[in-house]
């Protein structure tokens, strides 16, 4: 039986001596993304499909980032400058 969204998570331990992360997780859309970067070994399945799965990521495979936080003007002015590239990009064709 598949997992409740209570139930659900995602673990990643770094592992300072080999430089990977060690990583499980029983949540389908991070199984998903997993399975697209690395080989995965699954620890449980249902109707063919894997549950609950593991796996080694290499260091440069996880990054962290800082979100980025913009105010309202920010986006504003964002939002222009895109606007403004895509006119430019529309007055190439």
């Amino acid at each position: 039986m598949a997992y409740s969204r209570e139930e659900q998570e995602t673990c990643l331990v770094f592992d300072t001596v080999n430089g990977t992360w060690n990583v499980y997780s029983n949540v389908p859309k991070h199984i998903r993304k997993l399975s697209k970067i690395t080989e995965l070994i699954t620890i449980e399945e249902e109707d063919g499909k894997p549950i609950c799965v593991k796996g080694v990521l290499t260091e440069k495979q996880v990054a962290m980032r800082a979100e980025r936080i913009m105010s309202d003007e920010q986006k504003q002015a964002a939002a222009e400058r895109l606007a403004e590239a895509r006119d430019k990009k529309g007055d190439s064709k």
